[in-house]
């Protein structure tokens, strides 16, 4: 039996949609970027109750991007130079392309409120996109595997 070559036209499908996954991680990057800059320069004039807690990254890694809301806290002293940061996951419902307003506004302080819910907004659709194109890479990759 003859080894069947893959078609040309799938490994440009593929490498257009690798490009497009790549474009909506630079797009969710720079939501992320907008908002880590907004609350930088609002911090400042904030006391630490005041502060944002709140932080979204994307991440891309393989065939899928995830977009997601970190609760930031601090430890130890700055005087001592012992200040460490966690971050915890805030979860996303896993049926959904988005964070539920309620979830994220509770932690978000007054201030940043309309912010993150602009930013959210816009990342809800990155998502879908990126989960269908996930969803595509699979099963291109699939026929690719299919015909070696």
């Amino acid at each position: 039996m003859a080894e069947i070559i893959v078609s040309p036209h799938i490994q440009t499908a593929l490498e257009s949609l690798r490009q497009r996954l790549d474009e909506l991680c630079t797009l969710a990057d720079n939501l992320g970027q907008q908002h880590f800059d907004f609350v930088m320069a609002e911090n400042k004039r904030r006391t630490w109750e005041e502060k944002s807690i709140l932080y979204v990254t994307p991440r891309l890694r393989d065939n899928t991007l995830t977009v997601t809301w970190y609760e930031v806290h601090w430890y130890g002293s700055k005087e001592l130079k012992t200040r460490r940061m966690t971050k915890k996951v805030i979860v996303k419902p896993k049926a959904k392309y988005g964070y539920t307003m309620e979830t994220l506004l509770k932690r978000a302080q007054s201030w940043e409120a309309d912010m993150v819910s602009d930013v959210e907004l816009a990342l809800i659709p990155i998502r879908r996109e990126a989960s269908f194109i996930a969803k595509a890479l699979g099963q291109l990759n699939y026929i690719a595997a299919r015909k070696k």
